[in-house]
């Protein structure tokens, strides 16, 4: 069944959630975004600025209760994800789940039979695939215009870290399932073909906080690919100098390169040097592509086609970011046959 206009809601409206309410209120074509959850008035004030007058529900139960939605994006914590996948699932709405999905196999495995249960779409937000550099470049290795690609490499780093409530793997599933889970994703996609064995070496070398719930701040993974492909991955919590997204695939014929080091495009040359500004956040980098995502979602809804991002796709990343994490626990090489 199609839907002419799709009336969503969006759970949990932190950083992420508010990028997410505000592109479906604004800049989303046959959406209309009909409420928001959250139990901080502050946050309620921020979406009514941004978005005008939406319904605000206290969570998403009180959601649920009142009707009236064909959709949900879920933007509450990663630890919540599968348990509220099921309830939107059981009331029959359609699901754009932040990533990743879960944090274990069996709660990602639950959350998608609940999802085909139901009958209901279910999309997980990979949004760098839904960015143009990202997006081009994956054209280019697909037409052969690098070759056969040989090694995959990036870097993703974030200004500051995050509380050590939302740090604790309990919750985020740390660092390397919650934030260097968007490059394993890419690395699976850009380079088609799935990882068989990950090392991880990492340490909370700059924020002690972060290091006394479990978690690292800086971590560095090696990929081998099932066909021998290569990768390398580092992440981080403290890129002092602005959000950083850089990505690159190298082929036996050429190699393609995505990412940038300036928001605006404008440089001031002085005595001093090279001058450019930065951006500080993943809205900041990744606006338009959290709009296209969006869309893309809605679209799926409206014209009854599949999600462009699956439920098993997510599965198959976070196993990924699982034997990642145990890698860097146990000193050791981790086969994905082993997770």
């Amino acid at each position: 069944m199609s839907l002419s206009e799709v009336r969503v809601a969006v759970v949990g409206v932190g950083r992420i959630g508010l990028t997410h309410a505000e592109s479906l209120a604004r800049r989303v074509h046959g959406a209309r975004l009909v409420a928001v959850t959250t139990s901080k008035p502050e946050r309620a004030a921020a979406v009514r600025e941004c978005c005008g007058d939406v319904a605000v529900y206290p969570d998403l139960d009180a959601l649920l209760a009142a009707g009236g939605l064909d959709a949900v994006v879920l933007a509450s914590s990663t630890s919540a994800h599968a348990d509220n996948v099921q309830r939107c699932a059981a009331a029959g709405v359609h699901i754009l789940c932040e990533k990743p999905l879960a944090l274990t196999l069996a709660d990602c495995d639950r959350a998608i039979a609940a999802a085909e249960q139901a009958g209901v779409k279910l999309m997980i937000g990979h949004v760098r695939r839904f960015d143009p550099g990202h997006v081009e470049a994956k054209r280019f290795i697909k037409s052969g215009a690098i070759g056969r690609p040989l090694v995959f490499r990036a870097i993703s780093g974030d200004v500051d870290p995050p509380p050590p409530s939302f740090a604790d793997p309990a919750v985020s599933g740390g660092l390397l399932l919650d934030a260097m889970y968007h490059d394993l994703y890419l690395s699976r996609w850009l380079m088609a073909d799935e990882i068989r064995r990950v090392y991880a070496e990492g340490g909370a070398l700059v924020d002690p906080a972060v290091g006394a719930v479990g978690d690292v701040d800086n971590a560095v993974v090696t990929l081998r690919f099932t066909d021998g492909a290569m990768g390398t991955l580092f992440v981080s919590r403290t890129t002092r100098y602005g959000h950083d997204l850089r990505v690159e695939v190298i082929g036996d014929e050429g190699a393609v390169q995505i990412g940038r080091f300036r928001q605006t495009p404008v440089r001031l040359l002085d005595r001093r040097g090279v001058h450019h500004d930065m951006p500080w956040t993943t809205p900041d980098r990744l606006g338009e592509a959290f709009v296209t995502e969006a869309q893309a979602f809605v679209d799926c809804l409206r014209g009854g086609t599949e999600p462009p991002v699956s439920g098993d796709d997510s599965r198959a990343t976070v196993a990924v970011g699982i034997a990642a994490t145990r890698s860097m626990h146990e000193g050791r090489a981790i086969e994905l046959s082993q997770v």
